[in-house]
């Protein structure tokens, strides 16, 4: 039997752990993942009762109903095979130059190919009110830049991987052995030219780092091959003045990788990038075939089965549709309340606790506190579903790939249309039936889908504080975020803007090393943490604890230990190597049993209400202890 005082994770999830079942088609299971599938499992039920008309289903669904059913039509797509993809292909193998690709990469984008060049229109880091249009880099083979250094041993196994997936998706379209190596090969060729361009997962979490505006034209001066300047006017529909950057070291290097001498490997790379994604959306063999890669990236055993596919393409065009009959379904106005009610008395701690701050001066306290105000709260769900959603149509006398492309051209035209428009702030970024929550820095606010209002986070049924420790810490840290070290670069209004004093940015900083140096040396079954890609994730936990535990103790019945319960409960987790050795390399969380033991060993009421002691395994000396928020 494992003590709490030497592994709080282990101890209070030991039951869980020995009788926790990984489904096949899974890379893990954890307290998210168990409460994802158990909604999926209602949700694709009632799907399936109302695509079978066993079950009258609300007007609002019919495009979520009518697209599950052209997914799970599997006899068509079966009876298709790759003909889809082949129909799909052509539009790439007509392509004979750089000069060509410019003219078709407007539409090749609103159609939703992958072409390389990944941009939209996003709220404007500098003034949060107007969208901007955002230029991203492209997207290497491999999940990460790390991943192609000399000494990653991941780096040959994943490519040979990738290489014969890729190889036998190009055969099942058509082509011959040896056309398809040749693809294959010379894709890999081009994909090489971006490791050492494009920012690494750790420098990308630094976003407040990543905004370069640059004059339309010396935009378009990057490149000769392609008519940059063109390409994104055609695709807002209007003179665009300016675009921002999220890197220029990729793209004061983009001349070398779009030459005219790399045109033949670069639509290789088009070709080889697109099968896997046209194949996902064929037949179940293709779409088997095509899930190859990311299962040897996550170590899940298995595809999943075809009416799971089916239910996560539809989720996936209209899952806000669906949100809207989840939370009718399952998500009471009373346990609304009382969520608001927790996120209101969360705010007035964190507002007690800036108060009070004993290392921050008072100009700076009080723009804190004026940004802790200014935090709007969105709670469930969205107060009316998208209408785009509504008005689109699903055409089921066709191929369920040229619904893919229509849908999502609708969906870019949407998006681009918006273009140096006033910021729409009540848009949702989560459906209502998803099990996460999330902080948006540009609008600044704290959004919490009814999905993850339920047990183990949340039961309206049970005691305070195992709320407390478990929803109240999450409340607690989303609005940690609005002061970790990239929120904290944004002002009320979520624009980024510098509000700290020198002296305060200073200690501020001072402190966030602080939490990076607690967090260095530390692994989880041999795949080591990257203290600075987890920096503002545990800056949130670390804060969402300290604060959640404040407002606990106002209950007259806290439990100090019924609270540290809860929150080594929502942490549990049971995963493959494979994704561990994933997470750690590209996930800006740490893993859960690190997020669930580390951030309680700088808590007295831990040690307390445990009698954790010097020699115990979840000790930590005071003088080691580290705190922010």
């Amino acid at each position: 039997m494992v003590r709490v005082q030497d592994d709080l994770f282990a101890a209070i999830n030991e039951d869980w752990l020995k009788t926790a079942k990984i489904r096949p088609d899974m890379p893990s299971a954890s307290a998210f993942t168990d409460l994802y599938l158990s909604i999926e499992d209602d949700m694709r039920a009632d799907t399936e009762a109302f695509a079978k008309g066993e079950k009258t289903s609300p007007a609002y669904l019919k495009n979520f109903i009518d697209f599950y059913k052209l997914a799970n039509d599997w006899q068509t797509r079966n009876a298709q095979a790759a003909q889809p993809v082949v129909q799909s292909l052509k539009r790439i193998t007509a392509l004979t130059s750089f000069g060509d690709f410019s003219k078709a990469l407007t539409d090749l984008d609103l159609s939703g190919y992958s072409t390389s060049f990944n941009v939209g229109v996003t709220p404007d880091f500098k003034q949060a009110d107007r969208y901007i249009f955002w230029v991203d880099e492209p997207a290497t083979i491999l999940p990460d830049s790390t991943y192609y250094a000399a000494d990653n041993p991941q780096k040959e196994p994943l490519l040979a991987t990738w290489s014969k997936m890729t190889t036998q998706l190009l055969m099942t379209a058509g082509y011959s052995a040896d056309e398809a190596d040749k693809i294959v090969q010379d894709a890999k060729q081009f994909d090489a030219l971006l490791p050492d361009l494009v920012l690494s997962r750790e420098e990308q979490m630094a976003y407040y780092k990543n905004y370069h505006p640059k004059a339309i034209h010396d935009f378009a001066a990057y490149l000769t091959t392609i008519d940059l300047q063109t390409y994104v006017n055609t695709l807002v529909g209007k003179p665009v003045d300016k675009v921002i950057l999220s890197s220029e070291r990729f793209w004061d290097s983009a001349k070398d990788v779009y030459t005219d001498a790399n045109w033949s490997i670069f639509k290789s790379w088009l070709i080889a990038k697109n099968v896997a994604e046209f194949s996902s959306l064929a037949s179940y063999d293709l779409f088997k075939q095509s899930g190859t890669f990311s299962r040897a990236l996550t170590g899940a055993a298995q595809a999943a089965e075809p009416a799971r596919e089916a239910y996560a393409l539809a989720h996936q065009q209209f899952g806000f549709l669906l949100g809207e009959y989840f939370r009718l379904k399952h998500f009471s106005p009373e346990a609304k309340h009382n969520v608001e009610t927790m996120i209101n008395k969360m705010i007035s701690v964190y507002r007690d606790r800036l108060t009070h701050n004993d290392w921050l001066g008072s100009d700076t306290i009080k723009k804190a506190i004026s940004k802790l105000d200014h935090i709007a709260i969105k709670i469930g769900y969205p107060d009316q579903v998208p209408l785009r959603f509504l008005k689109r149509k699903v055409d089921l006398q066709t191929s369920l790939l040229e619904n893919f492309e229509v849908l999502s051209k609708q969906e870019a035209q949407f998006s681009l249309d918006r273009w140096n428009t006033k910021v729409d702030t009540t848009e949702w970024g989560m459906t209502a039936d998803t099990v996460n929550a999330y902080y948006d820095p540009q609008t600044n606010s704290i959004n919490f889908p009814a999905g993850i209002l339920q047990a183990p986070f949340y039961d309206f049924d049970r005691g305070a504080s195992a709320n407390y420790g478990g929803i109240g810490a999450v409340i607690a840290h989303e609005v940690s975020h609005a002061f970790d070290t990239n929120g904290a670069r944004f002002d009320e209004k979520g624009s980024l803007n510098n509000w700290w004093t020198d002296e305060d940015l200073k200690k501020f900083t001072d402190k966030a090393q602080a939490i990076v140096r607690s967090w260095s040396g530390l692994d989880l079954d041999g795949a080591a943490v990257n203290p600075k890609l987890t920096l503002t994730e545990n800056i949130a936990d670390l804060g969402g604890l300290s604060a959640a535990l404040q407002a606990g103790h106002t209950d007259v019945n806290f439990s100090s230990k019924s609270f540290f319960t809860t929150w080594a409960t929502i942490w549990r987790m049971k995963a493959s190597a494979e994704y561990i050795k994933l997470l750690t390399s590209i996930d800006e969380h740490a893993p859960n049993k690190l997020r669930a033991n580390e951030p309680v060993k700088n808590f007295q009421e831990f040690f307390d209400a445990f009698h954790i002691e010097k020699g115990d395994g979840m000790y930590r000396a005071p003088a080691d202890r580290v705190s922010l928020w």
